[in-house]
């Protein structure tokens, strides 16, 4: 993985070593947890993934769920979204993947059809996810595909259905009393930090990706070299909070990568948004985190090249060698691209923006995939997490809860149940 900086002036080796020495006991106490293979605390997220009985449950599920053909993942925000990155760069067509995440009666119609698709009960797996037990999306959008396929194929849909979340949950009970394959998460580890889980992990090796490849990646990532690496990155990104930078745009270079960008969103915007610092201050500024592709150069990019707002931009692409287009030797429509290649056009594109980034004095970071994509997907990702950890160190707010998500929900829950 090869990572690079262009930075505001004002961003000094002066500034940076003052961050990463801020860090220094927090840095110390993730590695003794680590060392410990302390499981009791959320940082425990950075290395579940080494778990003896995880693996040994994965390599059965693999055998148990070998000839399926399309696997239903119903769960919304940390359930889906980091299986849904990785799946979105993989993917081969091993299996095809179907998501239900918020309530909508035009997806579930999709998902129906799709679902006539699958012929035997055999051909399909369902994996239900909700870590509290409770999020009613997902519980209303798996009793209605539940019911579609328990009146096709009878009770024999529950041999092909797991429901993950936290043990000794109403969800999990009745789970069990419908006799699915009930998997218990780690209940201190929170859902946008779960993708190493079982609530990652069993998806990923039900869609037939290299899970082995992508766990090392992932383990790897906590290795000295590259903690120093996050560790710088987390320091920069509090000197441009503290620049008052009030954007942050993951940029995904490569399409594929959106769904990696929108894993980050949540990861980012649910771990940092705080009212209230950890004594109880109120957060003053904060960094609101968008998604680009190379589609947005011709809206957004006009702002962000022109200075309007602020914004501190994180370019994310990999090197794709298995994968090209020649353009037609015939070519009359634009005969300068003449022996160029698709990959060659869009890496022209890419040095171009860089060039323009740079001409505009205009800060980033760049990473480009360059190792096996399965390897690098788990390294970026524990990375990334153990990034917005430091970050929210630094900053002095709990990067573990989300105590104004749970507003909405509890809204909701009044509308539905009215005392």
């Amino acid at each position: 993985m090869n990572i690079s900086y262009f930075d505001d002036a004002r961003v000094t080796e002066k500034l940076l070593l003052q961050k990463t020495n801020n860090l220094k006991i927090y840095r110390r106490q993730i590695a003794d947890s680590m060392n410990n293979n302390d499981l009791s605390v959320p940082e425990a997220s950075l290395y579940y993934a080494k778990n003896a009985d995880l693996h040994e449950l994965l390599v059965n599920l693999k055998i148990q769920f070998k000839s399926i053909k399309r696997l239903i993942l119903i769960g919304i925000g940390g359930s889906s979204l980091g299986t849904e990155a990785v799946h979105a760069v993989l993917d081969k067509g091993k299996v095809a993947l179907s998501v239900i995440d918020t309530v909508s009666v035009s997806r579930l119609h999709e998902v129906r059809h799709e679902l006539s698709l699958c012929k035997k009960v055999k051909d399909v797996a369902i994996c239900v996810i909700s870590k509290s037990g409770n999020t009613t999306e997902t519980l209303a959008n798996a009793t209605v595909i539940l019911d579609d396929l328990k009146t096709r194929f009878g009770e024999a849909i529950f041999t092909q259905t797991m429901f993950i979340g936290n043990a000794g949950t109403d969800f999990m009970r009745q789970g069990k009393k419908m006799k699915v394959q009930c998997i218990s998460m780690p209940e201190v580890i929170g859902g946008r930090y779960s993708v190493a889980t079982a609530v990652g992990l069993v998806p990923l090796t039900l869609l037939g990706h290299d899970i082995d490849e992508f766990i090392a990646g992932y383990v790897d990532a906590g290795h000295e070299t590259l903690e120093s690496v996050v560790a710088d990155s987390a320091s920069r990104l509090a000197i441009y909070h503290q620049l008052k930078y009030p954007h942050y745009n993951f940029f995904a270079f490569e399409t594929r990568l959106e769904k990696l960008g929108n894993w980050y969103r949540q990861l980012f915007g649910e771990s940092l948004g705080k009212e209230k610092n950890k004594i109880g201050k109120d957060v003053m500024g904060v960094m609101v985190p968008a998604i680009s592709t190379p589609v947005e150069l011709h809206s957004v990019g006009q702002l962000y090249m022109s200075g309007v707002p602020a914004v501190y931009t994180d370019f994310v692409t990999f090197d794709d060698d298995e994968l090209d287009i020649m353009l037609p030797k015939s070519n009359k429509l634009a005969p300068s691209l003449k022996g160029y290649s698709l990959q060659e056009v869009a890496t022209a594109l890419y040095g171009g923006v860089i060039g323009a980034y740079q001409a505009r004095q205009l800060p980033y970071r760049a990473t480009i995939f360059e190792e096996e994509l399965a390897y690098s997907m788990g390294q970026f990702m524990a990375m990334r997490m153990r990034e917005v950890m430091y970050l929210a160190y630094l900053l002095n707010v709990n990067a573990f809860d989300q105590p104004n998500v749970e507003l909405y929900k509890t809204k909701t829950k009044e509308i539905l149940f009215p005392s």
